[in-house]
């Protein structure tokens, strides 16, 4: 008996289709991996603003009002130091220019940001431990000697 019952093998996919879905993934990654490029080429050392004083004082000004809620009990202690750090860490980020507000501290140190990675780092006990070990009192006087010694 012959086979000629009109049954086609499948068909095979031309190379062209899997090029061009090479070159879209590769174009697809490209672009995800864009704002990280552009941020650590934002992230060397710029000039300091202009008014660096008035930085200063609206940062110095702003840690004092953390200390404040959180001895009036506005704001419990480990959100006093949550907030401290988040100063501390915008501080940094509108001297520099960069957004420091979710770096680790080994991104703020190769960022160039050694005394707020300092500053960061003595609060982390009392944000992150079951029991706060430090005053807010402490974790203000690091962010406000960050905020003092920037060069």
């Amino acid at each position: 008996m012959q086979d000629d019952l009109g049954f086609y093998a499948p068909l095979q996919y031309g190379s062209q289709w899997m090029w061009l879905g090479l070159v879209l993934l590769a174009a697809v990654i490209a672009w995800l991996l864009r704002p990280a490029r552009q941020e650590r080429r934002a992230a060397a050392p710029g000039t300091p603003p202009a008014d660096m004083s008035t930085l200063r004082s609206r940062y110095l000004a702003a840690i004092d009002a953390v200390v404040a809620d959180a001895a009036a009990g506005r704001v419990p202690e480990r959100e006093a130091h949550q907030r401290l750090s988040l100063l501390l860490r915008g501080f940094a980020g509108e001297v520099r220019g960069v957004n420091a507000t979710h770096m680790t501290l080994a991104e703020l140190r190769d960022h160039g940001l050694g005394a707020v990675a300092e500053g960061v780092a003595g609060m982390y006990p009392a944000e992150f431990a079951a029991a706060t070990q430090s005053s807010v009192e402490r974790s203000a006087a690091l962010a406000r000697q960050a905020v003092h010694t920037w060069n």
